[in-house]
């Protein structure tokens, strides 16, 4: 049997998750505001929609992948939305990275209309997105989840399901809130390092095998760092102050002091108002490479 899947939202992530869909044999009708970004996918096999609306309207599961929680609720429940669409007992995938207060919020509109949602936001980035190796995180009924499973796994090679509604948000936002604090912490500390006498190389190499081995280390420093890459249309500046601001606003509903991500979100605020904000986040060692007078680079 045919599985038709809708598909909203066809940025850096979006773009290559919709294509692994179809490789995996899913029929798709996508949508995306830049209509140009669905060319690649109608190449493919894809049908363009003219509207979130169109979208949910031919399809029983439809997963929206956009940059915030506005453009979320503009998609599901603004004029021209996913809500004016959808069928009874279709399904909602939600991927975006929101935070969970619009999740839950999205979640309510939807069941007055008999719709299920689940909230399944990725991690691992663009390669993953690529290589069909995301980890996705996902809130809502167990049940839901087993009925999408195959939907989920054409994307990702590792889901979790962490609790009801909203809680797949709520353990996305926490993913970046501390890779966004490690990441500016090993700027800083990789700075001292190669400033005190230590190879780039050296000190990496080392680290990566030592006790403060870690993801951000092996990936955003060796891949982005090291080799100076911090081309635009990546995760930027913007969208891990915009992760971090959803971090520090939930704190502030739940009464939860996070001083640290504070402290990260003013370095972040030190890239942006140097002008490289559309820069892949990583960007943000260049700040202290400057003060310092060292850049860390493999030689």
């Amino acid at each position: 049997m045919e599985r038709i899947i809708g598909f909203i939202g066809l940025g850096a992530m979006g773009k290559p998750m919709a294509l692994n869909l179809i490789k995996k044999g899913f029929s798709l009708w996508v949508y995306d505001l830049v209509e140009e970004k669905m060319g690649p996918l109608i190449s493919q096999g894809a049908r363009a929609c003219a509207s979130s609306r169109e979208v949910a309207a031919h399809c029983p599961v439809i997963i929206t992948i956009l940059p915030g929680p506005a453009d979320v609720r503009a998609a599901v429940l603004g004029k021209g939305g996913v809500i004016e669409g959808i069928k009874t007992k279709a399904t909602l995938i939600e991927m975006s990275t929101i935070d969970p207060m619009t999740s839950r919020e999205v979640a309510a509109a939807l069941s007055t209309k008999g719709v299920a949602m689940l909230d399944a936001p990725v991690a691992r980035g663009v390669p993953a997105a690529v290589g069909g190796t995301l980890s996705i995180f996902v809130g809502g009924e167990k049940k839901v989840l087993e009925e999408c499973l195959d939907v989920l796994k054409a994307m990702g090679t590792d889901i979790f399901h962490v609790g009801e509604t909203g809680c797949g948000h709520v353990v996305k936002m926490i993913n970046n809130l501390i890779l966004g604090g490690t990441v500016a912490l090993l700027a800083e500390a990789l700075v001292l390092g190669v400033k005190a006498g230590v190879k780039p190389k050296s000190l990496y190499e080392a680290l990566c095998e030592g006790s403060a081995g870690s993801f951000a280390l092996k990936n955003q420093v060796g891949q982005s760092v090291l080799k100076g890459i911090f081309e635009e249309g990546r995760f930027s500046v913007d969208y891990m102050m915009k992760d971090l601001g959803l971090a520090l606003e939930t704190g502030r509903g739940l009464h939860v002091p996070l001083p640290i991500a504070a402290l990260a979100m003013q370095i972040y605020e030190s890239v942006r108002a140097a002008g490289k904000n559309k820069k892949y986040y990583p960007v943000v060692i260049t700040q202290w490479e400057e003060l310092a007078g060292v850049q860390v680079r493999m030689e």
